[in-house]
């Protein structure tokens, strides 16, 4: 299968790969495959809602807690099994903490972009994107709308 987009860590190795299946009226259809988990410190949200089903392999999911998180302690870790679906809020804020067997698989249904994305933690000082289309680099934090290309402006 050929992936649409690719999602890395500091050390360059590949954490997920997105492949678009539909998109239409600002809702989009994705099948992700991460093959590794998050940095260390590293959370995010999302910038719209959207339904995720696991559909093999499963991970743990950290939920970033400000009040946990800045006494140095870890947020609450929730298991995501195949066969279970999750509605994502544009609140959640979490990383994928660990893999359970292998790759993880899930199909996203996320509806229009309603919000921008935040990158909470330490763990993204000096992580970096990269635009397929236009060949663009650059810090997470100059993404339009948290994930928009700002030179070609096309949805990372």
């Amino acid at each position: 299968m050929k992936w649409d987009e690719s999602r890395g860590s500091l050390d360059g190795r590949p954490v997920m790969f997105i492949k678009r299946l539909a998109k239409f009226s600002g809702c989009r259809v994705d099948l992700h495959k991460i093959v590794a988990p998050d940095d260390y410190d590293c959370y995010h949200s999302h910038p719209a809602w959207a339904i995720r089903i696991i559909l093999a392999g499963g991970y743990i999911e950290e939920i970033y807690d400000e009040s946990t998180h800045d006494a140095g302690r870890f947020g609450d870790f929730r298991a995501r099994l195949p066969g279970r679906a999750s509605v994502i809020r544009p609140s959640l804020v979490h990383r994928v903490h660990r893999l359970l067997a292998g790759a993880s698989y899930s199909l996203w249904l996320r509806g229009p972009v309603v919000a921008k994305v935040e990158l909470r933690g330490k763990g993204w000082q000096g992580q970096h994107w990269h635009c397929p289309r236009c060949d663009a680099e650059g810090a997470f934090d100059e993404l339009l709308e948290g994930e928009a290309c700002p030179h070609c402006k096309l949805v990372l």
